[in-house]
């Protein structure tokens, strides 16, 4: 079953299979022992960022719910981060090294990846049991299904749709807004605000996708391509910065400044690449954007269900 909605079918139920979906994949994720222990908790975060792109949607229909119900998954990720976030830091340096392969060789790269995993060894050594770790964030997941169980909106099929669309909306503006505040401070933290917002942006086009697949898909694209460039550009402004800290950790000065100048370079490409693609994606006022997710939504809640069998023809 994909994160999306059946346009067709009421909207409790959509967000309640779409998210026990994602619970039970989770809990599998982190139930599978020690091989791939980073990858399943790297698959388990992702999973808990859709949860709380999920619940967002109820912030106008069920605001005490969704506000519960994100700090549920909110926490449950921050207690997977540690050992995930100090691996990010090491595949954000490979991907550094990679983007100038050809143009820059330089022993530098070896140097602080080196110091990096001393740092990731630290961090799983000091957040103890593994095993302990995914048990606590489990039993949230399993807490968080029950909830979901009980969730059911007692209002009309359209107006239900509406105060779901009024969520998309609300962070379609604030994504606006964050846009020009990034495009005019060029602060690292106002960056990271952005790609929040085009995540979530991500996410409620996926969600609605089939809507309108030819149109929603393309748009959704663009969204997943700009949050990742500005996922990554939050990873090396995170190695910037403790870097900047603690440089002796990190080898001689001069293999310190190679990589920070590179980090520099390449931040700046990325932060320009992806202000011209969320330009794009929220080019409409927000009314506008919302207005046609609306009408577009109401459109495929009407249609026919193309797996339907045929009604018998009349003798």
């Amino acid at each position: 079953m994909a994160y999306r909605f059946d346009p067709r079918i009421p909207v409790d139920a959509s967000i309640r299979r779409a998210a026990q979906e994602q619970i039970d994949k989770a809990v599998r994720d982190l139930s599978d022992g020690e091989d791939n222990r980073h990858e399943a908790v790297h698959e388990a975060r992702k999973r808990l960022k859709k949860l709380r792109g999920l619940v967002r949607l109820l912030r106008a229909a069920e605001p005490n719910f969704a506000a519960a119900e994100n700090a549920r998954y909110r926490d449950a990720g921050r207690t997977l981060s540690g050992v995930r976030d100090r691996t990010a830091l090491i595949e954000a340096l490979d991907g550094l090294e990679a983007r100038f392969a050809g143009e820059v060789e330089s022993p530098s790269f070896a140097v602080v990846r080196t110091a990096l995993e001393l740092k990731r060894q630290a961090a799983i050594e000091a957040q103890g049991s593994a095993e302990d770790v995914a048990a606590a964030a489990i039993r949230s997941l399993k807490e968080g299904r029950l909830a979901l169980d009980a969730l059911v909106l007692g209002r009309k099929a359209g107006r239900n749709r509406g105060q779901v669309v009024s969520a998309i909306e609300a962070n379609y503006r604030r994504g606006r807004r964050d846009l020009k505040t990034a495009r005019r401070s060029g602060h690292a933290e106002d960056f990271h605000d952005l790609r929040k917002r085009i995540k979530y942006l991500g996410m409620h086009l996926k969600l609605l996708e089939d809507v309108w697949p030819a149109v929603i898909a393309p748009l959704r694209e663009e969204a997943d391509r700009a949050a990742d460039a500005l996922g990554r550009d939050h990873d090396y402004a995170v190695l910037h910065a403790e870097m900047l800290a603690d440089p002796r950790s990190f080898g001689a000065r001069a293999d310190l400044d190679i990589v920070l100048a590179l980090l520099d370079r390449h931040q700046t490409e990325l932060r320009a690449e992806a202000a011209e693609t969320c330009g794009r994606l929220l080019a409409e006022t927000p009314e506008a954007f919302a207005a046609r997710i609306a009408r577009l939504w109401d459109l495929a809640a009407k249609a026919p269900d193309p797996a339907a069998p045929p009604e018998p023809a009349a003798p």
